[in-house]
């Protein structure tokens, strides 16, 4: 502690208390407490969770100051093998600068001025697979100045993310069955949805088609069809795990969506990026679009629900669930 310091404590504990009679005492009260003086170790925690959800991955960060110190300059690094990407975050006002690839990594950075003291900040990320056949982590790093102006380094345990590739063998139901299995209690859902963004519109049935022709080349038996509300039923059984998986494809509202259903999140995640994927490169073959960037993802940002329609380009669009506006394309 500095001399003037001394001085200040000393000048301050003479007029705490002022002994004018015995009967009469005045009392002043004490000064606010001085942040460096409570210590922060162990009390800044770095929390993450994951688990499988939908056609990809949700990932939570939440940075916990239980300390009754605020910190400052805080930043978040988030390291993410690079056949995963994010395709949503939250809250909405998340900035998710993205830096170049190195070595098979991408790097996405967040930054917050101060958490105050007793409160936490906390970021949710959906990572959305690329490619199969691959194996790789997600990781937080974070960094902070402390109440001592001192840098501090906390690092979570990697999150292994590993999707192999999948066989399917076609597998007959009645129709009848397909309810009856959607709702079995310890089912896994998800969806693909997109739009493709091109200046001439396409005529829905060419996507029916494509998307059947898909569907049956990766040995899916094809149960149901309805041509005029453009929807098809597929059911299989992965040969691996013997899991089966039921596929609709649908074309609704100018976008292509493929829903997933089976007992397997790894099944259904494996099999969704596996269409996903041939459906946009056959729509690169056959040159309605030049480039896979003009196939837009149809989900929420934010919140990651399916938005309600594909909209014209710059045109803005309101998520159902969360109310926030975006554009698409």
């Amino acid at each position: 502690m500095t001399d003037k310091e001394d001085e200040l404590d000393s000048d301050q504990a003479r007029k705490l208390i002022l002994f004018k009679s015995k009967k009469e005492i005045k009392v002043k009260e004490l000064p606010k407490y001085a942040f460096e003086k409570f210590d922060q170790e162990d009390k800044i925690k770095l929390i993450t969770k994951s688990k499988s959800s939908g056609a990809g991955y949700s990932y939570s960060i939440q940075l916990q100051n239980e300390s009754s110190a605020p910190i400052s300059e805080v930043k978040i690094k988030v390291i993410y093998s690079d056949f995963l990407s994010i395709t949503g975050f939250y809250p909405p006002t998340t900035k998710l600068p993205k830096s170049p690839n190195n070595k098979g990594k991408s790097i996405t950075r967040i930054k917050f001025d101060e958490i105050n003291e007793r409160s936490s900040k906390r970021i949710d990320l959906r990572f959305t697979p690329l490619l199969l056949g691959n194996e790789g982590e997600i990781r937080t790093m974070v960094t902070y100045v402390n109440n001592k102006d001192y840098v501090r380094v906390l690092d979570s345990k990697p999150v292994i993310i590993k999707l192999g590739k999948i066989n399917i063998n076609p597998k007959i139901v009645p129709s009848s069955y397909i309810q009856k299995f959607s709702q079995k209690p310890d089912i896994k859902k998800g969806i693909i949805s997109f739009g493709v963004g091109v200046e001439d519109s396409i005529d829905s049935d060419f996507y029916f088609n494509l998307l059947n022709q898909i569907l049956l080349k990766n040995h899916l038996q094809l149960i149901a069809k309805d041509p005029n509300k453009k929807i098809l039923w597929f059911f299989g059984t992965d040969l691996e795990s013997r899991e089966d998986v039921l596929i609709i494809g649908q074309i609704v509202s100018a976008k292509v969506e493929i829903i997933g259903t089976s007992p397997s999140h790894n099944v259904l995640i494996s099999f969704l990026t596996l269409l996903s994927n041939e459906f946009k490169e056959h729509l690169v073959i056959r040159e309605i679009v030049k480039t896979p960037n003009q196939i837009y993802n149809m989900k929420c940002k934010y919140c990651g629900m399916v938005l309600p329609n594909f909209p014209e380009k710059g045109e803005e669009i309101e998520c159902r669930k969360c109310s926030n506006i975006q554009v698409v394309w």
